[in-house]
């Protein structure tokens, strides 16, 4: 490590001063000249002393990010400077001057105080829940219930929390400097999850200089913390790397943070822009009891009829991999590109998503292929309804296991993958690896809708061009939400079904201007943006006015030219259907599906929760138990039990979280913790009485806002 010197020098534009005045100041910079040279050589020892330290922590919790330390190449002039508190101080590649001023301590900790004493949290609003029951789902009447008390908190207008309490749920820190900010933070709060988020590697390194990390590190492993470091990062990778940790512990970890930016600079700001832009990510979308069990229910039905599914396969080796394919969904752009697909429909696999199959249909052109996903009997009863059972018979079907089972019997043939996150995938992966010692494969980044998965299975079979039509993730700005061939309504009284119309926020373009959207698009895109950057040899077409797709080659439908192929496209077809599908054929049990298991898990998750609690933290790390026992399941031969009870405790351990960290008042707090935690309790048990006979039942639910 190099420190600063300062140079020694006379203002000779003085010399007309009185020859005493300029032995003073001579006399007073050679004085700060050796006080500085003595601040430079206690800092230098110290510095190294400590990162000498830190390194040891760092790589006996943090192995790997250890390796990097020691594989980082500094910079020539990489210096640290001493400050006249005697701290360090760093210029950052880039920039012109230093992070902090004469004094960083003292300059920290103002930024601290004025954090914690005008505390920025994170918040979600829960009384948004349904008000009365639509259905007679388990789930959908306990929501009904959790919203009504979450209103009642609302309504009984008790004063907000405004500062840090002594114990929080998350800390987001954005920004680590050199680091100095945060031990002055674990003095003032415990958290339970600490998120640091530092875009400049060097800046880290230099920290490990300044800030005894190892103390950090060994503090909050004592307390039973978390500590995640994401160094390094963008405004691209940040919500990748969050979802990733929130599939190992739960996205109750995020949904109540405490944010605060240590360093302003563009890098972070653009950071802290898309985590709030994308923060809705974490509260939604976490699955539910009655979803998981129906999925399992079809999962288990389909295994063990001779539907084929996708199975692993050399996709490298795969001789029709430059045969182009094109998923077309129902989006507007859809119409401008018609003419093209319906002249080459003969040179491309047609893969229709979801309900754009109707609209192919009257366009006269022929898919190869029908993508659907839904488990819904709604869902079902509405493929049923737009077509004529013949149209289906002329078609293959590609889906998802969770699939509503009648849906594989409309169609001439029917391949099913494994979707990620569900009961009845990891249920067929331990059958699959324990009686026939293969993997199942899981295609990445399937979720949320048609398109998705469309775009997902093409890749990993290992097709080299995919076009996309109509998968715009939003509306026109006309406000057109749909292919005008599609059998959607435009208006209440034209025929068709209803699709509301898109207005919550916008995405940029693909050809210029902006779409519509709103948070399912949203994470539609993210999603197939992520595929196409984990498929680089994948040469994506994003055709039309629909959103902009980083990756992808955006390109007017009129500019498109002429595919070839002088391969009947039949014959791909049917190679997809033998190369990459076979039948499972299996027999599940109660002792497979570990129903007895099941209400063991109940029975001592129902145990945690009534133990008695006195204070915030108390009720907070009762939670955080019952969390940790749940997901002490994934992974495991008793995964599929995961995923039964993780969307639903989700749904609860949200908001119960927020309630905890929101009023000033502890008794308040505690009595409506008290009620949120009892109509847990009843959930829980709720499930636990209704799992062992129902594990095989289809779906029986019928959405009345579809027709």
């Amino acid at each position: 490590m190099s420190t600063e010197t300062c140079d020694l020098h006379m203002n000779k534009n003085k010399h007309n001063q009185p020859l005493q005045n300029q032995i003073n100041q001579l006399d007073e910079s050679i004085t700060n000249t050796i006080a500085h040279q003595k601040r430079e050589a206690v800092f230098s020892e110290e510095a190294n002393t400590r990162f000498a330290h830190n390194i040891a922590c760092i790589n006996k919790y943090y192995p790997d990010l250890g390796k990097a330390i020691e594989e980082f190449e500094l910079r020539d002039d990489f210096c640290l400077h001493v400050t006249k508190s005697g701290h360090g101080n760093f210029v950052p590649r880039g920039m012109s001057l230093p992070l902090y001023g004469d004094d960083p301590i003292a300059q920290s900790q103002n930024q601290v105080n004025e954090h914690v004493n005008n505390a920025y949290f994170t918040v979600t609003d829960y009384g948004s829940y349904p008000k009365k029951k639509s259905d007679d789902r388990i789930h959908t009447s306990y929501m009904v219930d959790l919203g009504a008390i979450m209103r009642e908190n609302e309504d009984a207008k008790q004063p907000k929390l405004k500062y840090l309490p002594d114990t929080f749920p998350t800390a987001m820190i954005f920004g680590l400097g050199l680091g100095y900010h945060v031990p002055m933070l674990m003095e003032r709060c415990q958290f339970d999850y600490t998120f640091l988020i530092e875009p400049d590697f060097e800046v880290f390194f230099a920290s490990l200089f300044c800030t005894d990390w190892a103390s950090i590190i060994e503090r909050i492993d004592e307390q039973g913390g978390n500590l995640y470091f994401h160094l390094g990062v963008s405004e691209s990778t940040l919500i990748a790397d969050l979802e990733v940790i929130t599939e190992s512990i739960g996205s109750q970890a995020l949904v109540r943070s405490f944010c605060y930016q240590h360093i302003p600079n563009s890098s972070l700001n653009d950071i802290v822009k898309i985590w709030f832009e994308d923060y809705f990510k974490f509260q939604t979308g976490h699955g539910f009891y009655n979803d998981a069990i129906t999925g399992l229910a079809h999962s288990i039905h389909h295994a063990e009829s001779q539907v084929g599914f996708l199975h692993e396969s050399d996709s490298k080796a795969f001789e029709f991999q430059d045969i182009p394919v094109f998923i077309i969904g129902n989006g507007p752009s859809l119409d401008e590109a018609s003419d093209f697909i319906k002249q080459q429909q003969s040179s491309a696999i047609i893969v229709a998503a979801g309900s754009a199959l109707a609209s192919l249909v009257k366009l006269g052109i022929n898919s190869d292929f029908h993508v659907l996903v839904e488990r819904p009997l709604s869902n079902y009863k509405i493929v049923e309804d737009v077509l004529p059972k013949e149209e289906y018979l002329k078609t293959n079907l590609l889906s998802v296991n969770v699939v509503y089972p009648d849906t594989t019997k409309l169609y001439k043939w029917s391949g099913l993958a494994l979707k990620g996150n569900e009961s009845g995938t990891d249920l067929l992966r331990v059958w699959a690896y324990q009686n026939k010692h293969t993997t199942l494969p899981l295609p990445s980044f399937s979720n949320p809708l048609v398109s998705n998965t469309a775009c997902s299975l093409f890749s990993h079979m290992g097709f080299k061009h995919i076009y996309l039509f109509g998968v715009d993730n939003g509306n026109c700005v006309s406000g057109k939400h749909h292919s005008k061939f599609s059998f959607y309504r435009n208006s209440p009284n034209e025929p068709g079904y209803h699709s509301p119309r898109v207005t919550e926020s916008t995405l940029e373009g693909n050809l210029g201007g902006f779409v519509y959207t709103n948070d399912l698009y949203k994470l539609s895109h993210r999603q197939i943006e992520s595929l196409i950057s984990t498929y680089p040899d994948v040469t994506f077409y994003n055709v039309g006015n629909g959103a902009k797709l980083k990756g992808a080659v955006a390109v007017n439908a009129e500019e498109l030219l002429p595919v070839k192929s002088d391969i009947e496209i039949d014959t791909v077809v049917e190679s997809i259907k033998k190369d990459f599908y076979k039948p499972l054929s299996l027999s599940i049990d109660d002792e497979f599906v570990g129903v007895g298991i099941f209400n063991d898990v109940c029975e001592h998750l129902m145990d945690i929760c009534r133990e008695n609690v006195s204070s915030r933290a108390e009720a907070a790390s009762n939670l955080k138990r019952q969390e940790q026992y749940v997901y002490s399941l994934r992974g495991t031969v008793a995964s599929h039990l995961f995923h039964i009870l993780k969307g639903s405790l989700l749904y609860f351990h949200c908001p119960i979280i927020t309630l905890l960290y929101s009023y000033e008042d502890d008794e308040f707090t505690l009595q409506r913790y008290e009620q949120l935690n009892m109509l847990w309790i009843n959930y829980i048990n709720s499930i636990q009485a209704d799992f062992g006979s129902n594990y095989r039942e289809f779906c029986d639910y019928l959405n009345p806002s579809q027709v």
